[in-house]
């Protein structure tokens, strides 16, 4: 159907979607941050900021199908892969062909439960790739973390969460800019390559307007060995088994 594009299967056949061949393609960190998030009001609103292909919103849908689900995707290379993606997997999910920055113009303030976002995090720098479709998806040209903030604070309610994943070298960062748009940090797990390995990632659950109180989870191992690409137990259950009971281990 996509002439620069492939189907390919994810969760042992769960779900389908299609991927560029040659620009953007989701790695682990949209796969991990499904599964960090944890949803109590499930027949609430929730909106993907940046969908690329829509994982996010497909893994999210096996756990939590009444939700009602929105996505927005500045890319049309990339809106239209996951228009296709949510229409494959029977999604009926709202998406939006827009710059993120300007959701204010097309939602009233607080209208959702939840927000979720694995943003471009990559400043620009002498280094971006030739591939447009790939540096608009990972460095930040068109969204700053300043700008995803203030978006996520006009959309959510009070006492709304907000998920994201985002390098840890600029984590002080994200914590200040975090504070400024009044949110609190309340649930943190630090990802590591490797069991001895220094921490490369965050995965965090902030809240607007929440109260005080912070719970650090484990840290998330991905592999027993990197270089053989033997992946842990825990990993190997979210890629296999995803929607089995509760998050491994937790």
């Amino acid at each position: 159907m996509f002439e620069n594009a492939e189907l390919t299967q994810f969760i042992k056949g769960k779900i389908k979607l299609y991927q560029s061949k040659e620009g953007y393609r989701f790695n682990l960190d949209p796969v991990l941050l499904s599964n960090f998030i944890k949803i109590n009001k499930r027949n609430g609103n929730l909106i993907d900021l940046g969908t690329g292909s829509g994982i996010i919103i497909i893994l999210l849908s096996l756990k939590y199908p009444k939700l009602n689900f929105f996505a927005v995707e500045l890319q049309e290379s990339l809106y239209s892969l996951a228009k296709e993606n949510f229409k494959i997997n029977g999604l009926n999910v709202k998406l939006l062909n827009e710059d993120i920055k300007n959701l204010g113009k097309l939602f009233s303030p607080n209208s959702f439960d939840y927000a979720v976002s694995n943003p471009p995090y990559f400043k620009l720098n002498s280094y971006t790739p030739k591939n447009l479709e790939e540096k608009l998806a990972k460095f930040e040209v068109k969204l700053t973390l300043d700008d995803l903030f203030k978006t996520v604070k006009y959309l959510l309610k009070d006492r709304g969460k907000f998920f994201i994943i985002y390098p840890v070298n600029r984590l002080s960062e994200c914590l200040k800019i975090s504070s400024k748009f009044n949110f609190e940090l309340k649930r943190l797990r630090f990802v590591h390559p490797e069991k001895n390995s220094n921490s490369t990632h965050f995965l965090a659950e902030f809240v607007k307007s929440g109260k005080v109180g912070l719970i650090v989870e484990k840290p998330l191992i991905v592999y027993e060995d990197k270089n053989e690409k033997i992946y842990t137990q825990e990993l190997k259950y979210i890629l296999e088994k995803f929607t089995d009971g509760e998050d491994y281990g937790n």
